[in-house]
C-alpha cells in the first residue's frame, strides 16, 4: 500500500480521540455515508455514538496504516506514545482485524502507556462496529488477565464486575451479529473465569445465566450458537454439586423442582403418586430405571439437577412446535437425548451425575450394554422422553415437508442411540 498524503488526518484523529476521552458513556462507532465537505469535520458525535463520514475512511486508514507499519519497522523509534495511541485508535476503528495493531496496544499497556480499563471500553466500541471481530475478543481476554494479575489481591467484587461486563458485551455482540460464535465463546470464557475466581457465588451466578439466556434463545430459534451456549450451561447445572452453603435450599425451591419432574413423567406413571413429598432412593431408582445399591446420594440436589434437563426439554419441544422448520432446535434436541443417556448411566454407576460420562463420549459404549432393553424396563424419565418424542414427531409430520425431513433425521438419531419409541 502506497502512502497517501492526507493533511487533515491528524486533525480527524485528534477529534476522534477527544470524543473517546470526553464521552465516558460512549456506546459505539459507525461509518456514516456522506460526501466530502471541506468546511465540515467528518467526525460526528451524538447521543453517545461516534460516527465517521465515509469519504474520509480510505485516506485516513491509508495514513495510519503506513505510519504504524513504518513504526513497526523502526522508522519512528522516538515517536511519542500518545501519537502512536492516536494512530492505533484510527487504525483499529476502521479495521480491527489486524492483529499487529492489537499487539502494539498490548505493548503500550504493558509499558503503562495505556490504562487497561480504558482499553476495555475502547474495545467494546470496536465490537459495536465489528461484532464478530475475533481479535477484539482475544484482546479483551488478555486485558482481563492482565488486570487480574496486575492486582495483587483481586477482590471478589472486582471479578464479578469484570465478568458481568463481559456478559454484557457478549450479549450486545450476539444481538448485533447473528450466529456469532465468537461472542458466545467469549461468554463461556466469562463463566469459566467466574467459576475459577469466584467459586463461592458461582452456582447462583450460573442459575442467573440459565434464566437470562432462556428468553434470548426463545427469540432467536435459528441461532445454534446460542443453544450451544445453553448446552454448556446445562452441563454445568447437570453435573455440578454446589460447594459450602450454596446447596442449602428452601423447601419451596425443592418442591418446585420436584414438581417439574413429576409433571414431565406423571402421564406415564400413575403409581408415582404413592410416593411421599420428600425425595428418596426408591423414587430416584424408578426415575432412572436402575436399582442402585450405593446409597451415597444427595437426593434433593439430584432432583434439582434433573429438573434443569427437563425444563430444557419442555422448552425445546414448545419451540419446535411453535417455530417449525428450524434445524437448530432439532440439533439441540439431539444433545438433550445424548445427555439423558449420560444422566442415566452416571446415576447407575456413581449414584450421582458425573460429567466424565458425557465428556469422554462413554454414552455410546454404555448404551450398547442396554441395547436389548425394552420400553417396559426403561426408567420413567427415559420413557417420558420417548413418549414426548413420539408426540413431537407426529406433530412435525403434519407441519410441512421441511419439518418432516428434520423429524425423520431425528428418528434415525434416536434409533442409533437406542431411544426409539
Amino acid at each position: 500500500m502506497q502512502e497517501d498524503v492526507f493533511p487533515a488526518a491528524e486533525k480527524i484523529l485528534s477529534d476522534i480521540e477527544n470524543v473517546l476521552v470526553k464521552d465516558h458513556n460512549l456506546i459505539g462507532f459507525e461509518i456514516i455515508p456522506a460526501e466530502d465537505n471541506e468546511n465540515k469535520s467528518p467526525v460526528f458525535h451524538a447521543e453517545n455514538y461516534l460516527g465517521l463520514a465515509s469519504w474520509s475512511v480510505q485516506p485516513l486508514f491509508c495514513y495510519v496504516y503506513n505510519r504504524l507499519l513504518d513504526l513497526r519497522q523502526n522508522k519512528y523509534r522516538r515517536e511519542d506514545p500518545v501519537i502512536i495511541s492516536r494512530w492505533l485508535i484510527g487504525g483499529l476503528l476502521l479495521n480491527p482485524d489486524i492483529s499487529t495493531f492489537w499487539n502494539m496496544k498490548r505493548e503500550l499497556v504493558k509499558n503503562q502507556r495505556l490504562d487497561p480499563m480504558q482499553e476495555l471500553r475502547f474495545s467494546s466500541i470496536v465490537l459495536y462496529y465489528k461484532s464478530k471481530c475475533f481479535e477484539a475478543f482475544v484482546y479483551r481476554r488478555w486485558l482481563i488477565k492482565f488486570i487480574i494479575m496486575d492486582t495483587s489481591q483481586s477482590s471478589l467484587l472486582q471479578i464479578e464486575t469484570l465478568v458481568r461486563n463481559e456478559i454484557k458485551i457478549a450479549t450486545m455482540t450476539a444481538n448485533r451479529y447473528c450466529s456469532n460464535n465468537h461472542a458466545w465463546c467469549h461468554r463461556q470464557y466469562a463463566v469459566g473465569l467466574f467459576e475459577t475466581k469466584a467459586k463461592e457465588n458461582f452456582y447462583s451466578f450460573l442459575q442467573t445465566e440459565w434464566e437470562n439466556t432462556n428468553n434470548w434463545c426463545s427469540r432467536n430459534v435459528s441461532d445454534y450458537s446460542g443453544f450451544a451456549y445453553r448446552q454448556y450451561l446445562l452441563k454445568k447445572l447437570l453435573f455440578i454439586y454446589p460447594r459450602n452453603n450454596e446447596n442449602t435450599y428452601s423447601p419451596e425451591k425443592i418442591a418446585r423442582h420436584r414438581t417439574i419432574v413429576l409433571e414431565y413423567v406423571k402421564n406415564y406413571a400413575k403409581e408415582l403418586f404413592i410416593f411421599p413429598d420428600t425425595v428418596n432412593d426408591e423414587f430416584l431408582d424408578i426415575l432412572h430405571g436402575s436399582r442402585n445399591d450405593k446409597r451415597d446420594v444427595d437426593y434433593d440436589q439430584t432432583m434439582i439437577n434433573l429438573s434443569y434437563w427437563i425444563e430444557e426439554c419442555v422448552l425445546n419441544e414448545e419451540l419446535i412446535n411453535t417455530f417449525p422448520g428450524h434445524e437448530a432446535l432439532w440439533c439441540h434436541r439431539r444433545f438433550l437425548a445424548c445427555s439423558l443417556l449420560a444422566l442415566i448411566d452416571s446415576y447407575k454407576i456413581y449414584s450421582q451425575y458425573k460429567i466424565e460420562i458425557i465428556d469422554n463420549n462413554e454414552v455410546r459404549k454404555l448404551s450398547n450394554v442396554n441395547s436389548a432393553k425394552t420400553t417396559t424396563s426403561r426408567g420413567l424419565v427415559e420413557n417420558a422422553f420417548c413418549k414426548h418424542n413420539q408426540n413431537l414427531i407426529a406433530h412435525a409430520k403434519k407441519s410441512g415437508h421441511h419439518q418432516n425431513a428434520l423429524a425423520e433425521k431425528f428418528i434415525k438419531y434416536l434409533i442409533n442411540m437406542d431411544l426409539e419409541f
